[in-house]
């Protein structure tokens, strides 16, 4: 039993140790991600935004194509009206002449419509752009602090998370998952030294009784208040 606290002891140890380094980070790979996923929202918009503005490019060429075709079409329907002999061959061309004119009109139309449409989404990439930008240098000053930070405990980090993965080794199973258990509830604390009659992790007072176990190290004790596993550090 004493082999078991001590190792319980020790696991808490590195863990405590592990989590101050954490905190070192802040919030950093928090805002890391989260500018991520922003910045990655944003290119993707872009993106999407491009395609639409080449579509409109496109539909507009093709337009312009068509007025061409449409303007060929008219001229020789006009050189024609001068050479018919007939009312009704002059009607019929008047007529497509006045279809060409509207055909025209309606393809003009369109491409005051794309150069409009592609003004707007112009404004809203420059505006997007803009934002990719500033979220990219905000990125990469998050992820170089992080680096800056990383580099100073990572060696720590490494050689304790080594230490752990040797002490949990030596614990059995069944109370590691209670320590894992008590850990995530209680704040990264599950291992509570015994101060001054009084839990170490909730500070309520230890009947003298359980104090006796507690330092008999016959089984495992847990506070009643908080659920912590309490050990005897030989001071109080």
């Amino acid at each position: 039993m004493k082999q078991i606290v001590a190792n319980l002891v020790k696991l808490q140890t590195i863990d405590t140790r592990l989590d101050e380094l954490k905190l070192q980070k802040g919030d950093l790979p928090f805002l890391i991600e989260q500018t991520q996923e922003d910045l990655d929202e944003k290119q993707g918009r872009l993106a999407e935004l491009q395609k639409q503005k080449e579509k409109i490019i496109s539909d507009r060429r093709m337009f312009e194509l068509e007025v061409e075709a449409s303007k060929e079409q008219l001229k020789k329907f006009e050189e024609q009206l001068y050479q018919v002999k007939t009312n009704k061959e002059y009607d019929a061309i008047s007529l497509e002449i006045d279809t060409k004119k509207l055909e025209i009109e309606e393809l003009d139309n369109k491409i005051l419509q794309t150069l409009e449409t592609e003004e707007e989404l112009d404004k809203e990439i420059a505006e997007l752009t803009t934002q990719i930008q500033e979220l990219q240098k905000q990125l990469n000053e998050y992820q170089q602090e992080l680096e800056e930070i990383s580099q100073q405990t990572q060696s720590e980090e490494e050689r304790l998370k080594v230490e752990r993965e040797e002490v949990v080794a030596q614990i059995e199973p069944r109370l590691y998952r209670q320590y894992e258990r008590i850990r995530s509830a209680k704040g990264g604390i599950a291992v509570a030294p015994v101060k001054r009659s009084s839990c170490g992790g909730c500070y309520s007072a230890i009947p003298p009784q359980k104090i006796v176990e507690i330092r008999e190290l016959n089984r495992l004790i847990t506070c009643e208040f908080c659920g912590r596993i309490l050990v005897w550090m030989n001071e109080e």
